[in-house]
């Protein structure tokens, strides 16, 4: 099973193209779960609509950016990957800041939702960096 899983990642750290559909298909399910599930459900998760709503412009900016990237790009994905990198970093940022300015008002289920969040952001990362570095740069 886990000869299997490596296989897997290891299949998609060689294929770039691969990394920009994971990273566009979680950045389309944060912003629909910031949009059709926390913020009409305010009240349960405690961070406020108009923050979510942020949020969830920045995610389907991030996911526009990788399907781009997923779709046309055929030749050098390495300077691409280091911007979607630098994006997920800062959108992670961005996260973290929005927390800890609203960490009295979140509520158990919103701290399960956004470390669950981060966590996978940061798992995407990773491959992300493991696929940048695996490529050859064109010139």
């Amino acid at each position: 099973m886990l000869n299997e899983k490596q296989h897997i990642l290891s299949k998609n750290i060689a294929n770039p193209k691969q990394v920009f559909l994971i990273d566009a298909c979680g950045a389309l399910l944060t912003t629909l779960s910031l949009l059709v599930i926390l913020a009409p459900l305010e009240q349960y998760f405690g961070m406020p609509k108009k923050t979510l709503y942020l949020l969830s412009g920045l995610a389907f900016c991030l996911f526009t950016y990788s399907i781009i990237c997923y779709r046309f790009n055929r030749l050098d994905w390495k300077p691409f990957l280091i911007i979607l990198i630098v994006f997920n970093v800062i959108y992670s940022l961005i996260s973290i800041g929005l927390i800890i300015t609203y960490s009295s008002r979140i509520t158990p289920l919103g701290w399960v939702y956004f470390t669950l969040e981060l966590l996978v952001i940061c798992l995407i990362v990773i491959l992300e960096y493991k696929s940048y570095l695996n490529q050859k740069h064109v010139q």
